[in-house]
């Protein structure tokens, strides 16, 4: 599977699009996304960053992905979902309806949603082909005033095993 496409069963990719030329409820400037990381705060991300696999409190695993937006509406539709091309599957897909957060010391339509969880299920760290390869990390917005901006960055997870109670 070639980069940026999806397995033929799976969700279709839309492309890329790091900035928009559309005019935004802010007015002419062009509507962007950045993607990132982060629980508390947004954390950026560059193309072959490394980014945590989460071991859950209910032993399960998920990533925590994150955006910001310039000149958007504050409500929007987030699909976020992770592929891994080398098996030509898709790891996790969800999908938010939100009202995203002010971006501190922002301009009055910049906007984030920090702390997305991308889902998936209960790994073992010893098998998991898609650990330590690359994945690619998407994210596809429409706000509701009907801007639409895409965004994809190779990451490559990794997990830190969870220490366990040694068997009696």
């Amino acid at each position: 599977m070639a980069m940026g496409c999806a397995p033929s069963n799976g969700p279709k990719d839309t492309g890329t699009t790091p900035s928009a030329t559309t005019t935004g409820p802010c007015g002419p400037s062009p509507s962007s996304l950045e993607v990132g990381t982060g629980e508390a705060g947004f954390e950026p991300l560059v193309s072959g960053d490394e980014i945590e696999v989460i071991h859950g409190a209910q032993d399960g695993h998920h990533i925590l992905g994150s955006t910001r937006l310039r000149n958007t509406s504050e409500i929007a539709t987030i699909r976020y979902w992770i592929e891994f091309p080398l098996d030509d599957t898709i790891v996790s897909d969800q999908t938010y309806r939100m009202q995203l957060t002010p971006i501190e010391g922002g301009e009055g339509c910049d906007w984030e949603a920090i702390g997305l969880f991308a889902y998936l299920g209960r790994i073992d760290p010893l098998t998991e082909r898609f650990l330590d390869q690359e994945v690619v990390l998407r994210m596809n917005i429409e706000d509701s005033g009907g801007v639409l901006l895409n965004e994809a960055i190779t990451v490559i997870p990794y997990l830190t095993p969870v220490e366990r109670d040694p068997v009696p």
